[in-house]
């Protein structure tokens, strides 16, 4: 009786250890990347005007997120991982250079891989075959909560397009929003815990 107490208590104590340290890596994880992350700025386009604020979370677009895709590209399937280069253009903006379903071999100093997933491939319309296709890409980077009072005021700057996004990507193009900016200055910055 009293062994088998103990291995109640002894299978608890495993259970919980093992949550605690697959809760402790999450937020291990999630704390280096904001960190150590390689910073980009991505300008944010409205994604619908009508309702970007929705409870406590902005909802934020990119340009990124519809890479056209070069003539002769093979499409990716939907779901499947896809790999944006970024390159800083004019001020602190950086804007797509290349894009595969693979990662580049080689990464220039001056560039920063992200890493989507593809949700859509538009196809040209039959009567517009040079148009390129258009990969939709979700980053995980397309909410960004704020803090209790300030969403209307965000929601406008968005509207104006008046805000960027700061974001930080690890080596293996994992993104996360580390705050956003307005005329180059930090309005908001995500806490580290």
């Amino acid at each position: 009786m009293m062994s088998e107490r103990r291995n109640l208590w002894l299978a608890i104590a495993v259970v919980a250890l093992g949550q605690a340290a697959v809760l402790g890596w999450m937020i291990w994880d999630r704390t280096s990347l904001l960190a150590n992350g390689r910073e980009v700025v991505l300008e944010v386009i409205p994604v619908d005007p009508r309702s970007l604020f929705r409870g406590d979370y902005v909802i934020l677009g990119y340009d990124i997120s519809r890479f056209k895709l070069p003539p002769g590209a093979t499409p990716p399937k939907r779901n499947e991982p896809f790999y944006v280069t970024l390159r800083k253009s004019e001020g602190d903006n950086w804007q797509a250079v290349a894009g595969a379903s693979e990662p580049p071999a080689e990464v220039k100093p001056d560039e920063v891989v992200i890493k989507g997933r593809v949700e859509y491939v538009a196809r040209p319309a039959p009567d517009q075959p040079q148009e390129p296709m258009v990969v939709g890409l979700h980053y995980g980077i397309e909410s960004f909560f704020v803090p209790e009072g300030t969403g209307r005021e965000l929601e406008k700057m968005v509207g104006d397009k008046k805000i960027s996004a700061l974001i930080a990507v690890d080596d293996g193009g994992t993104a996360a929003i580390k705050g956003l900016m307005s005329e180059g200055k930090r309005v908001y910055e995500e806490p580290l815990l």
